[in-house]
């Protein structure tokens, strides 16, 4: 992907390594673009960040998400709780990666299991939240205690539903005991816009089942 590309060839003039430039997302490239926004030597208004992000991923929705992120093989659980057993969990899990998400005041860094095509959708979107947290008095800051990503089930947990985007590896819920679906949110709208700016579907803002711990790459 060309804008992809150019990002790289931005991040290697500042002196960030994000792998090969071959226009491919990824964990190399997602680790350099969060240092770069965390470093302040690149700006969130970086054209070529603006254009990038726009072009990372074309977000998929239900009907193409297997020809954006792979096609699980799977059976449902014998505990018929909703989970599904991966047949193909070797090759499956080629898809995902290591990401480390560390915003000052977390108790310790969050490791994530993200599918690679929204690594830099994640760890951007968490850097800019880290560069707006300076910003703010030290009581007005937004520090996530738990995010979860990977986690192959039914949404619901319900098997009668489809196949929740946390399957992919393409979602994540932020504080899930303290978000509840149909609940208010302690996640604040300026963090929400930031992942959104990102790519990100927030839950929250359905109608049938409004859930606001859950941000997701599918329209």
């Amino acid at each position: 992907m060309k804008t992809v590309s150019e990002l790289q060839n931005r991040l290697l003039a500042l002196g960030f390594n994000p792998g090969p430039v071959d226009g491919l997302v990824g964990p190399t490239t997602a680790k350099a673009l969060s240092d770069a926004i965390l470093s302040g030597k690149m700006q969130i208004s970086d054209p070529i960040l603006v254009a990038a992000k726009r072009d990372f991923l074309e977000t998929p929705t239900r009907r193409n998400i297997n020809d954006v992120y792979g096609t699980p093989k799977y059976r449902e659980s014998t505990k018929n709780d909703g989970r599904i057993v991966i047949l193909n969990s070797a090759v499956w899990q080629k898809n995902f990666c290591q990401i480390v998400v560390d915003i000052v005041g977390m108790a310790k860094p969050i490791n994530l299991m993200v599918h690679k095509k929204i690594a830099c959708q994640v760890l951007g979107a968490f850097a800019e939240i880290e560069v707006k947290n300076r910003a703010l008095p030290e009581s007005e800051r937004w520090v996530p205690k738990r995010i979860d990503c990977y986690c192959p089930r039914h949404n619901q947990w319900d098997t009668a539903m489809p196949l929740t985007v946390h399957t992919w590896a393409a979602a994540i819920d932020i504080d899930p005991t303290e978000n509840m679906p149909h609940q208010p949110t302690n996640i604040p709208v300026w963090a929400i816009h930031i992942l959104q700016t990102w790519g990100a579907i927030w839950g929250g803002d359905w109608n049938k089942y409004p859930d606001p711990m859950h941000f997701q790459w599918m329209r």
